[in-house]
């Protein structure tokens, strides 16, 4: 490599560096450490078909991602593991997705109900599969309204349902309740047979699991009878590319399962070559970290994203922060601090999300300047 190209890596590695030094606007576990060792980037590793079967192609860790699956499995509810199946994809996005196809394959005529504070990859799903789709009116904190969806249920004429709900919401970091949601399927006459329920836990699904005051009806898990969750490694898995794991029961994969003898396996999956190297970093952190280090990291960004809500509301300023959650939401600073800080922002609204490698001193920094915009706005 030419002394240019390699400047221009320097120069994009500072830039990095520079940027995590004040991330604070986005989901992302920048506490990844080294974890796969270096040498096996100098492979092509490439999980082709369903991780279950494998395929022709011998540079492959589909055992690795099976056994990845299987941890998120029971942190998930699953009691007997063969009754489901998992995959590692590209993002929580490509989970959703595949989840609800896996509900339009289950009920052809059903229709897509998600609430107004649901990821935006819920109706491009939607869009893509050409299903029909309502959005549900959400509460002031961010949750499905459920008193809504039994409005919104009763609006169908006895259509099936595919119900999609989420464990932290993109902008709010808001529960929505699962437990809550089941009883009003099962009140409006929607059984087992006639619904299938997918929630979207891309930052929480690796948080509310951990925190054991959490009540039982925000819980992901499928022993409430949802048929498949989602999350991302590269929230709070923490892996250092974009990726993400589903987990759905058995039955709605084997009924869209289709031989493919090019790769002696099972089409099973949206991406026909699925990044092994996501695979890895996953398992190493799944593995690696554990069901203690996540409990841990769970738990301490809980209590300093309350401790950041606190603080901004003890200045007059107006915050929510859900119960459980790692969101601390606020109007919208001026644009140096929501660039300096990387803030997500919108319709007047901003949040801070406190992950694992988020340290009380950029807590500090950011609340400061923030009451410090605050005061100057309003002088």
């Amino acid at each position: 490599m030419n002394d240019e190209l390699m400047g221009r890596l320097v120069q994009t590695e500072q830039r990095m560096r520079a940027a995590h030094q004040t991330h604070l606007g986005y989901p992302y576990n920048l506490s990844f450490g080294p974890g796969v060792p270096a040498t096996l980037q100098q492979f092509l590793i490439n999980n082709l078909g369903d991780p279950y079967v494998g395929s022709h192609y011998a540079s492959e860790v589909c055992e690795l991602e099976r056994e990845a699956v299987s941890w998120l499995m029971r942190l998930w509810g699953c009691v007997n593991l063969d009754d489901y199946w998992g995959t590692i994809g590209a993002s929580g996005t490509e989970g959703n997705i595949w989840g609800i196809y896996l509900g339009r394959e289950a009920l052809p005529d059903a229709v897509l109900l998600y609430s107004a504070d649901a990821h935006y990859s819920i109706p491009k799903a939607a869009r893509i599969q050409r299903i029909d789709a309502v959005e549900v009116p959400s509460n002031p904190a961010g949750e499905i309204d459920l008193a809504a969806l039994a409005t919104a249920v009763a609006g169908l004429n006895g259509r099936p349902v595919i119900l999609a709900l989420t464990c932290g919401t993109t902008m709010k970091g808001a529960h929505d309740d699962i437990a809550g949601a089941l009883v009003v399927l099962e009140a409006t006459g929607l059984g087992r047979d006639r619904r299938y329920v997918h929630v979207d836990g891309a930052l929480n699904a690796m948080v509310i699991p951990f925190l054991q005051g959490a009540p039982d009806r925000i819980r992901p898990s499928f022993e409430m009878g949802i048929d498949s969750i989602s999350t991302s490694g590269h929230k709070m898995i923490g892996t250092p590319m974009p990726c993400g794991a589903l987990v759905a029961r058995r039955i709605h994969v084997d009924r869209i399962a289709r031989a493919v003898a090019y790769l002696k396996s099972n089409d099973t999956t949206l991406m026909g070559s699925r990044n092994g190297h996501a695979v890895l970093s996953i398992w190493a952190r799944l593995f690696g970290h554990g069901y203690g280090g996540y409990a841990h990291d769970a738990l301490g960004c809980s209590l300093k994203a309350e401790a950041l809500a606190d603080r901004l509301r003890a200045s007059g300023r107006p915050v929510l922060c859900n119960p459980y959650a790692l969101t601390v939401v606020f109007g919208e600073p001026g644009p140096e601090i929501v660039n300096r800080y990387q803030l997500a922002a919108n319709k007047g609204l901003a949040h801070a999300i406190v992950m694992p490698n988020v340290t009380d001193d950029l807590l500090d920094r950011f609340a400061t300047d923030y009451l410090n915009w605050s005061k100057w706005t309003a002088a």
